[in-house]
């Protein structure tokens, strides 16, 4: 077995004896050479595998077979997202137990939800932030919430630090907790409505059901609409092993999944492609989405995302692992945006909108290759192909998120606010660094907290 192989049957949260006995086997030879140790160490580490894993060669008493060094790297790094979600965790019961107070309704979503209902572990992964869905009216509510938490603001907004609840987003800015432990992700949707997909929010709050969050009373979604947010949430490039372990878990887990309704809402969102996708890559790590529920969903066209998957697929088959087209450039593009609303004056907007007109039409060689599927080996003709597809792949990926029309709609906003910010030089505007000055707060802590997001 190659790291990918092994990585992917420790990811899986049940196992067969036959599949007990061949990982077993294959560690065992591995294990034999210190280099290989290391050299797994670093595969899991940098696919963010890390923590999951350690918790599944302790739990089948397979640590053992590795050096002290090798043991030592895994349990140091799991401690280490352990204890950054168990903060994270404590900070959020308070959150929640304000939300309460003020009768806000809150549905916890994705991993901080299945660390006690998949996993049962609180260092089974690293997570950015504390992703909620409330009810849209209650946005307004939330943030009076979050100031007088002292929670920071992670920038303006749309319209100022308490922005109204945008009709094109369905989700509100982020706040981060004052002593930087907790970043919240709070939203009203599970996918932009500007983008293809459609959910049906009365369904998916009537199907909900109850779940204590350390002692508190809030609610969870069905495991059809988990299935479905994981769907919607998934990165057509960033999406590895430890992407798609959420997916097929939760199959493997005590939630009783229907087939009839999981298809039903996938039909219903418009997201027949987008699940299509994430179920057959799923399947490449852990064979456990059946035949059943992907002719269900199987989509008729060949689209952007059918494209890609296929050609995933191809690779895959070439090179015996999905993450070598694995590419977050996206976050690239979504951070230079972020920054560009942060600086009201004209040389810095310039800057970076030119930065992000860069990003779209001249990827770097890496992220070109990446987005063609295609390695060093290739053809001198595939290179070039995949160069001039390029911006169209970059796109794409907006697109995907948020629509192809509201993507030229704001790139086209951002040249005109970019001249329209030659007034600031004239006309005094606070910008959010200056805002956080006047808090006392120093802008480096909070550039620092981004950083960090993955």
């Amino acid at each position: 077995m190659n790291n990918f192989q092994i990585t992917s049957l420790l990811s899986k949260v049940k196992l067969s004896e036959t599949e007990k006995q061949d990982l077993s086997n294959a560690l065992s030879v591995l294990c034999k050479d210190k280099e290989k140790q290391a050299e797994f160490f670093a595969y899991c580490k940098k696919w963010k595998l890390a923590p999951w894993t350690f918790s599944q060669l302790k739990s089948y008493n397979l640590l053992e077979l590795f050096s002290e060094e090798t043991q030592k790297d895994f349990s140091n790094f799991y401690e280490k997202i352990r204890t950054e979600n168990e903060d994270r965790n404590d900070e959020a019961v308070k959150i929640l137990k304000e939300f309460k107070k003020n009768n806000v309704d809150v549905i916890i979503l994705k991993g901080n939800l299945f660390i006690h209902t998949v996993y049962k572990d609180t260092g089974y992964k690293k997570m950015n932030d504390f992703d909620i869905l409330i009810h849209q009216k209650d946005w307004f509510k939330v943030q009076e919430i979050y100031f007088s938490m002292n929670y920071i603001p992670l920038g303006f907004g749309w319209s100022g630090e308490k922005q109204e609840a945008a009709k094109f987003s369905h989700t509100g800015i982020s706040f981060i907790s004052p002593d930087y432990k907790c970043i919240t992700g709070t939203q009203w949707g599970l996918k932009s409505p500007t983008s293809k997909y459609t959910v049906d929010n009365d369904d998916l709050w009537q199907t909900a059901q109850e779940f204590d969050f350390y002692g508190e009373k809030v609610k969870q979604l069905s495991p059809e609409y988990n299935i479905l947010h994981l769907i919607l949430h998934m990165g057509i490039y960033k999406c590895g092993t430890r992407d798609f372990m959420d997916v097929y878990n939760l199959f493997l887990s005590e939630y009783s999944v229907n087939e009839d309704k999981l298809a039903e809402i996938i039909i219903k969102s418009n997201a027949k492609d987008k699940a299509y996708f994430t179920f057959l890559l799923s399947n490449t790590c852990a064979n456990v989405i059946s035949n059943s529920i992907l002719d269900k969903i199987k989509p008729q066209n060949d689209g952007f995302i059918m494209k890609r998957l296929n050609s995933r697929l191809k690779m895959f088959e070439e090179t015996g692992d999905l993450h070598h087209s694995y590419n977050d450039y996206f976050h690239e593009v979504e951070m230079t945006v972020f920054y560009f609303n942060l600086f009201p004056k004209f040389h810095t907007q310039a800057v970076l909108y030119l930065k992000l007109i860069w990003l779209i039409l001249w990827p770097s060689k890496e992220i070109v290759h990446k987005l063609s599927d295609i390695t060093e080996h290739s053809s001198f003709y595939k290179k070039v192909l995949a160069r001039i597809k390029a911006p169209y792949f970059v796109l794409g990926l907006t697109a995907e998120e948020i629509g192809w029309g509201i993507t030229f709609i704001l790139l086209s906003k951002f040249f005109v606010d970019t001249i329209l910010s030659l007034k600031n030089y004239f006309v005094k505007k606070e910008s959010y660094f200056d805002y956080l000055k006047k808090q006392g707060i120093n802008p480096d802590d909070i550039k620092n907290a981004v950083k960090k997001i993955q």
